[in-house]
């Protein structure tokens, strides 16, 4: 919802309502049998350092979450137009990656051309895109902080090569680990 509410707060300042395109494959990171846990009651059950494990790492995922739980997007109203096999029972940040870099080959990258595009979406699913686009190791992907509400604006070449890129509140913006 926030990445949704985020989206119409931009069209309204911008007074721009078209072309808005919803995609799943940019949902946030399913976090397993710790969805519906805050930080500190994940950290109260696994500690500190485990949760910084499965918040902060590439490949390792959380226990899955159980198919019978109400948190699990199979028996959430807003996931009933996607494929079953589609819905994962937990998530890597890989996982989150290969999901989101694949819509974006073959959805967004060939709209770079010719439109400007605006993606509102979630800390794991940017920190993917932003593995793919800035060529971060699985090292610096980890220390990657993405801040919140605070626009990165990029600009492509005619090649999708970034020109430049910039938060859009300087005084907020985060370390992209590449310039």
């Amino acid at each position: 919802m926030r990445a949704i509410n985020t989206l119409k707060i931009i069209q309204e300042q911008l007074d721009d309502y078209k072309n808005v395109k919803s995609a799943w494959q940019l949902n946030e990171r399913h976090y397993g049998s710790l969805t519906g846990l805050n930080k500190d009651e994940m950290k109260k059950e696994l500690g500190e350092e485990k949760v910084h494990q499965f918040r902060r790492s590439w490949d390792l995922r959380p226990d899955p979450l159980d198919k019978n739980s109400t948190y699990h997007p199979i028996n959430i109203n807003t996931y009933k137009d996607i494929p079953i096999d589609k819905i994962p029972d937990t998530e890597s940040l890989k996982d989150t990656y290969e999901r989101v870099i694949k819509y974006y080959n073959e959805d967004i990258e060939n709209n770079l051309k010719n439109k400007n595009i605006l993606i509102s979406a979630h800390g794991n699913s940017l920190r993917s895109l932003c593995k793919y686009l800035f060529k971060l190791d699985n090292n610096k992907i980890s220390k990657l902080e993405i801040p919140t509400g605070n626009p990165l604006f990029i600009e492509f070449d005619g090649d999708n090569k970034i020109l430049n890129c910039e938060y859009l509140d300087s005084e907020r913006a985060k370390d992209l680990l590449v310039y």
